[in-house]
């Protein structure tokens, strides 16, 4: 058992051919697909499954994905897809993802994504940005810091931060 296993995601994966490229390895797509399945579990498994945020109209909206691919996965491989909460604002939430391939023994990928808040005022508006509406405080305690999820030296690991285009001078 991990010491990991108490505040994060995890489910194993087997590589399928329709998830390789031409030359027999995962291909990018790949990553942000098994992202979602990790927030997914995340959230299902501590009490707010995707589909019921979705019935009430609340929305995590993905702005930003960063993926580092570290060694390369191949068809058949076996993975241990991991996902841990690193950031819960009002707004905004962050995940970070570990990728380890099982058959070869090496950490694979990781990843980051930043979601934000969005609420439609009615049905069929273009969604505007809102409010985290789940109750944050049981999540809290979930919160781990992503250099140590990734055994990485403290500072190591900083994607670069989404920020809106300056004003024209024009």
């Amino acid at each position: 058992m991990s010491r990991w296993d108490e505040v994060t995601s995890h489910f194993e994966h087997r590589v399928t051919f329709s998830e390789t490229d031409g030359l027999g390895f995962v291909h990018h797509r790949c990553a942000a697909v098994w992202f979602e399945q990790s927030r997914e579990a995340f959230f299902r498994r501590y009490g707010i499954p995707a589909a019921e945020l979705y019935k009430k109209g609340w929305y995590l909206a993905l702005r930003q994905l960063n993926v580092r691919f570290d060694s390369f996965i191949a068809y058949e491989d076996h993975l241990s897809i991991r996902g841990a909460l690193t950031k819960l604002g009002r707004v905004a939430i962050d995940f970070h993802y570990r990728v380890d391939n099982l058959t070869t023994g090496k950490l694979a990928l990781r990843g980051h994504t930043n979601m934000v808040a969005v609420e439609a005022p009615h049905p069929g508006l273009v969604p505007q940005l809102g409010r985290i509406r789940f109750d944050r405080a049981p999540f809290q305690k979930l919160v781990v810091d992503a250099d140590e999820f990734f055994d990485a030296p403290q500072g190591a690991w900083k994607p670069p931060r989404w920020e809106p285009d300056a004003p024209s001078e024009n």
